[in-house]
């Protein structure tokens, strides 16, 4: 398969075994997220009432950011391949030990899946940006803008395989045991192919200096809203963010009340169409990009997010509201995801762990609990009040095209400052890719 891959992508001679490298430790990391992803969901839904699930978003989302305020005090000092090692070991033991909590007899159900989708999202929200990080220090911009939506189709293949597990558990009944030790068995596979495969990766000495995570993260936050572009960018973020949980909230809720008990089976096989989605937006978004030009590209996404939530506002049931967050989804996980990465790589490589964290972990993690608890607050007070569930949608759906209003707002301005950021001394970069800029004509005029 790897020689097939080999023959029809546009791969140059010595890149090959670091780029399928790379793409096996995402593999890694995607497949165990849909192992786990669907019997996390599906257990916590059946134990708990399913409005509930947005408690559990926003607690997970505080524990993120409290992860990634230890995450930004190293991702920029230590060695960023050995970090990425590090990382894919601590999951090989939490995934070893999460097995304990459901032998445990005097350990509740509720709890066991709790903590598998705690540390699953965790896993979703906090290796992407490890990896990522290190993907765009090994390649320069018009390398990483080739090689990277290569190395991303791994994260879509191994949902597949991932997802594919899941739906088998909901008709095998393999159980979250023998889930969670084949887990741990794919990242320990990961942390050796981390090991043998990026060896030969040189990278610049890491910046060791002696700063508290206050003074770590000002920093971050200061380069990013002294460059308007970055600042309407990250307003962009923290809407999707609330938008985006919103929808999938939506989603889940309509298909449990509706199909019960064939709730996981549809779950698995619903994730794998926004995985074979992805596949085929991916291997497009690099050149739509180029197409459109990068700073048009950040108005897709919030378009896309408010169709969806006037869809789901307008057309009630699980069908439209599935297809809805699937569309937003698929969305947000290709085309805005190259395109953030693509901005990314435009800053410096000793402020870019930092700028990284604020606007891929930060801002959507502060976005899902406003969502959550936005969203909560309103189902509570729905029900305290007697309202029926279609009408406290509408209100938590409507609260969701006023946010889709600001991501769309955002995105325009990001366009209409894009040259004016473009021309910060803090965006300088090494002198082989101060012609990367010309290449990716980034500073077209606006039509």
């Amino acid at each position: 398969m790897i020689e097939w891959l080999k023959r029809r992508v546009p791969l140059r001679p010595g890149e090959s075994r670091l780029v399928f490298s790379l793409g096996f430790i995402l593999f890694a990391n995607y497949a165990a997220m849909g192992i786990t992803k669907v019997v996390s969901v599906s257990g916590f839904l059946a134990e708990v009432k399913d409005h509930y699930i947005l408690l559990v978003w926003a607690i997970d989302m505080v524990l993120l950011i409290l992860a990634t305020g230890i995450q930004s005090l190293i991702v920029d000092r230590f060695d960023r391949v050995k970090l990425l090692g590090g990382v894919l070991l601590v999951f090989v033991i939490l995934y070893a030990a999460l097995p304990l909590t459901f032998l445990s007899k005097s350990f509740p159900a509720s709890i066991s899946y709790t903590l598998i989708y705690l540390l699953n999202d965790q896993q979703w929200r906090f290796f992407p940006v490890v990896f990522w990080i290190l993907v765009n220090d090994i390649y320069e911009p018009a390398t990483g803008r080739r090689v990277m939506p290569i190395i991303a189709i791994f994260a879509f293949l191994g949902a597949i395989i991932g997802l594919g597990i899941g739906a088998l558990d909901a008709k095998l009944e393999i159980g979250p045991v023998k889930l969670l030790l084949l887990n741990a068995s794919i990242f320990f596979l990961a942390c050796l192919t981390a090991q043998f495969g990026l060896r030969t990766v040189k990278l610049a000495p890491p910046v060791r200096t002696q700063t508290t995570m206050k003074e770590t993260l000002s920093e971050g936050w200061e380069f990013i809203k002294t460059i308007p572009a970055f600042a309407w960018s990250a307003l962009g973020m923290l809407a999707a963010g609330s938008v985006m949980t919103i929808l999938l909230y939506d989603a889940l809720s309509d298909a449990k009340l509706n199909l019960g008990s064939g709730f996981q089976s549809f779950y698995a096989q619903y994730n794998l169409a926004i995985a074979f989605a992805s596949i085929f937006v991916q291997g497009i978004s690099a050149k739509l990009i180029e197409r459109i030009s990068l700073k048009r590209s950040f108005l897709i996404q919030p378009f896309v997010m408010l169709g969806s939530v006037i869809a789901n506002f307008f057309i009630p049931g699980y069908v439209g509201s599935s297809i809805s967050q699937g569309v937003s989804r698929t969305t947000y996980d290709t085309v805005d995801l190259s395109a953030r990465k693509a901005f990314q790589a435009m800053v410096p490589n000793e402020k870019r762990g930092r700028v990284s964290i604020f606007i891929d972990s930060y801002l959507p993690s502060a976005g899902t609990i406003i969502g959550s608890l936005t969203a909560f607050a309103i189902i509570t007070l729905g029900l305290q009040f007697g309202f029926t569930r279609g009408q406290y949608t509408l209100v938590y759906l409507g609260v969701g095209i006023a946010l889709a209003l600001v991501a769309v707002y955002a995105a325009f301005r990001v366009r209409a400052t894009y040259e004016q950021s473009m021309l910060s001394w803090q965006l300088k970069r090494r002198t082989r890719g101060a012609s990367v800029l010309d290449k990716l004509d980034f500073g077209e005029d606006d039509k």
